[in-house]
Parts: structure tokens; C-alpha cells; sequence
């Protein structure tokens, strides 16, 4: 097995010995990432005895990658006021598992900007966050959790939280 940095992350490659199925658990933080446990199904070859049991591991140190392509791209400078932003929804209060939760965002009177939403709870990020544009600057945000516990919402117009922001909620 072994791990190689390239432009886009890392590259890691094994070889397996024995026809079977594999798993392969990729990790941030210690938490598995989307979709980890990987089932990888192996044919071929058999390239050593049956029945022994390996395990392989790689710890890669990231570090932060600069772009070799010269290409920057500026966003344009907003002029916009976050204390304008208002928020509704049961979303914000409380949220039930394996259920969509939603929640509304009015951001009109607060002038051009983008819109974050991200949804953190005891495991690391929610797996899904779907934020529509409904025109004006008005916003639906789903979410759906799968781990009880207290979950952090957090909203910000550019640079800076909404009112309320960041949003404790139960599940």
C-alpha cells in the first residue's frame, strides 16, 4: 500500500492478494467520511495462502494545497447588512431523524451577498444540507439528520452570522 500527494488530494494504491471482497475505511478527524466503509469486490489471481487475516493503514498530515494553475478568481466586493437577514422554521428549533427538517431565510432587505448554511452535529457535519433559492433573496433549507443529539446550525450573509446565529438544536 502506499499514498501519493497529488494536485487534486492523494492517490492511494493497494494490492490485493486474495480474491474476496475488501473494505476500505477513509477517515477526517478520526470520523469516517460519506460512504466509509468502502465494499471493494477483488477477482483474480490468488497471490497467497487463504484464511490470513491483514490489515494495512496509511495516516496521511495533510497540508494546505496552493493551486498551480495561475487562474484567481476575486468574488465581487457586497454591500449587504446580515443584521437584516431574518430566519423562520420548526427546523431551527428542533429536528427529527431520518426526516427531512426545514427551515426559511428572507434575506431582501439585506442587500447582495451569499448565502452559508451549514448543519454540525455530535458525529461532524450533517451528510445532507439542500439550501433553494426561491428568488429575492428568499431561501428554503432542508436538512436531515441521522444521530440524536445537539446540533449546531450555523447562517451567515457573507461574512457575518444572522440574527440567532449559530442555532442550537435538539434531535
Amino acid at each position: 500500500m502506499d499514498c501519493t500527494d497529488v494536485e487534486e488530494g492523494y492517490k492511494v494504491r493497494y494490492t490485493p492478494l486474495v480474491p474476496g471482497d475488501y473494505f476500505i475505511a477513509v477517515k477526517y478527524n478520526g470520523f469516517h467520511i460519506v460512504g466509509s466503509p468502502f465494499r471493494v469486490p477483488c477477482t483474480g489471481e490468488l497471490l497467497a495462502s487463504k484464511g490470513v487475516t491483514e490489515t494495512s493503514s496509511v495516516m496521511v498530515e495533510t497540508v494546505t494545497k496552493v493551486s498551480k494553475k495561475s487562474s484567481h478568481v476575486s468574488l465581487p466586493v457586497f454591500k449587504s447588512d446580515a443584521s437584516k437577514v431574518t430566519s423562520k422554521g420548526m427546523g431551527l428549533k428542533k429536528a427529527y431523524m431520518n426526516k427531512q427538517n426545514t427551515f426559511s431565510i428572507s434575506a431582501s432587505d439585506a442587500g447582495a451577498n451569499l448565502l452559508f448554511v451549514a448543519v454540525y452535529g455530535p458525529k461532524g457535519p450533517c451528510e445532507e444540507v439542500f439550501v433553494k433559492h426561491l428568488g429575492h433573496n428568499s431561501y428554503q433549507v432542508n436538512y436531515a439528520v441521522r444521530d440524536r443529539g445537539d446540533y449546531v446550525i450555523i447562517v451567515k450573509w457573507g461574512e457575518d452570522h444572522i440574527p440567532g446565529s449559530p442555532f442550537k438544536v435538539e434531535v
